[in-house]
Formats: C-alpha cells, structure tokens, sequence
C-alpha cells in the first residue's frame, strides 16, 4: 500500500481535484459498505491479500474471485478495495420511466496513471439484464460493455467506471496462480523477481500445451 507521501504524489500525478481526493482518503480508510452474499450458483467469501494486508471480500468465486487474483498480481495496480461505496444512478427504465437506484460496485482500484470503480460480471447475465435496462447496460461494437449512468456519475470526477466480464479473465494464468498460492504465500521465501519468473515461465508453457 501507498505512504502517505507516495499517495500526495499520486494524487497529483493524476490531477485529481480535492473532492475526488478526500473521496479517495474515504474509500481507503473506511470498510467495505456492504457484506456480500452468495447466490443459488454463486460462493462468497473472502480473499486473505498480501498486497493490501487484510481480507477481500468476493461475491462470486467464478468472477469476483478471478478479478481479485489478477488485481494482486497486476503491478499496475497499487491498490484496491472491495464494496468501497454506494452510487446513486438514474436511468431510463425500457417504459421511458426514470428510474433512481443506489449501486455499489465490485472494487475501487487504484493504478499507476489511473483509478475508478471496476464491477464484474458474467457476460451472459450481462446480457439477460442488457435485456430488461437496455439504458443501464449496453454493449458497443466492439464487444465491450457500458454501464452510460455510472460511467457519467463518476467522469467528473476525474475516475473510470469500467463494466468487466468473465471473458476478459486468464484463466491459465488464474489457475497458475490458485496452484502456485501455497508457495508464494511462505513468509520470506519468495522474492518478487522470482515469484514473476516462476508465473510467467509457467504460463508460457502452459499456452504452448493448450495451442
């Protein structure tokens, strides 16, 4: 996690304005503002993270879970956080009626040149509810996915909202890192430089046998 000092220069390498600020000073002091739970297929729980020194809390093991491997490995991101706040969205319901609901996503994350909230979900659900809130959520030509109210309530602050799917997980990768966990969490025997080798060593090979 940021110093205090490395978080002043962080915040002004990203210009970001004193509201945006203490919004962030917020979300890393505060925790999380709701308790997940699990559904009929889904498993909740939580993920003991060394780069943040406490437990994630996942609503879904088949893609919550995945998101938080790939933000404790990803040294773009600094830091993140799980339920870190509730949105107040409004939109055009299919009726034409506007409709107010209170959202809180996935994560806050915070990168190196960046930071915004990122919500996962399956890319088949994503479908079913682009369905029933064609407003709430769209998918562009290129085959990403848009949630317009979100990412226009949190623009003018200087921050991304970015709606992510299953698709976009390396579930190579995922399954390395879920088998390598044991190992890399041993206190003291696992330098940085060897733990990325050992991951990209077998992740490399692993491609070679599923081509």
């Amino acid at each position: 996690m940021l110093s205090d000092r490395e978080f002043e220069d962080w915040c002004r390498r990203l210009c970001l304005p004193e509201a945006t600020k203490e919004l962030v000073q917020t979300i890393r002091n505060s925790e999380p503002v709701r308790k997940v739970g699990g559904g009929a297929k889904n498993v909740c729980g939580s993920y003991p993270s060394r780069k943040m020194g406490k437990t994630i809390q996942f609503e879904s093991h088949k893609v919550e879970l995945p998101a938080i491997v790939e933000y404790e490995n990803d040294e773009d991101v600094l830091e993140y956080y799980d339920q870190p706040i509730r949105l107040s969205l409004s939109f055009q319901s299919k009726s034409g009626r506007c409709v107010v609901t209170s959202h809180t996503p996935d994560f806050w994350v915070m990168r190196c040149q960046s930071a915004g909230f990122e919500e996962w979900k399956a890319s088949e659900r994503l479908k079913t509810l682009a369905q029933k809130q064609p407003t709430r959520y769209q998918q562009s030509e290129d085959g990403h996915w848009h949630a317009p109210s979100a990412e226009t309530k949190v623009q003018a602050m200087g921050l991304y909202y970015h709606l992510r799917t299953d698709i976009e997980i390396n579930w190579i990768a995922y399954r390395n890192y879920q088998f390598l966990q044991g190992y890399f969490h041993q206190e003291n025997t696992v330098q940085k430089e060897v733990r990325k080798t050992v991951v990209e060593c077998i992740t490399a090979e692993l491609d070679k046998i599923s081509r």
